[in-house]
């Protein structure tokens, strides 16, 4: 029988540290009222700008049904608005509210603050090889 060892796989490796980097970020968004996955999409929308739910729910890796239940809960908040998407009729565009971009001052900062912890001891080039590692990964999977 042939054992494969997940340690050996980036992909194993890449899931343990994402898990480790969203409880990190939860902790440290206590009391924000922002949890990790709303990080994480408000950091879609300040970065690469309005979208539809589809493009946003592709983005996160969720299905159609999580992304849906996440944006309502940011426009419960006053963190986005759905407008008309002028390329499709049929689909909404997300767009930041001002009090979004006032929230991702504040989030992103305790993000950075994460990243810092978790970047001790590493040097900023072997930070830079991963990203680029990661990145030809993704693209020769297709995302």
């Amino acid at each position: 029988m042939i054992k494969h060892d997940p340690y050996e796989s980036l992909g194993f490796h890449g899931t343990l540290t994402g898990k480790a980097f969203m409880g990190a970020l939860e902790k440290k968004f206590k009391g924000t009222g922002v949890s990790p996955a709303q990080f994480i999409a408000l950091g879609q929308l300040i970065s690469l700008g309005p979208m539809t739910q589809a493009r946003l729910a592709r983005n996160l890796s969720v299905t159609h049904v999580t992304g849906v239940r996440l944006v309502d809960r940011m426009e419960r908040d006053g963190w986005v608005k759905r407008e008309a998407d002028p390329a499709d009729a049929r689909a909404k565009r997300l767009v930041l509210t001002d009090e979004a971009v006032k929230i991702w001052s504040t989030v992103s900062q305790l993000g950075r603050e994460v990243l810092k912890e978790a970047y001790q001891g590493i040097r900023p080039s072997e930070i830079e090889t991963v990203k680029r590692v990661l990145a030809r990964v993704r693209k020769n999977l297709g995302t």
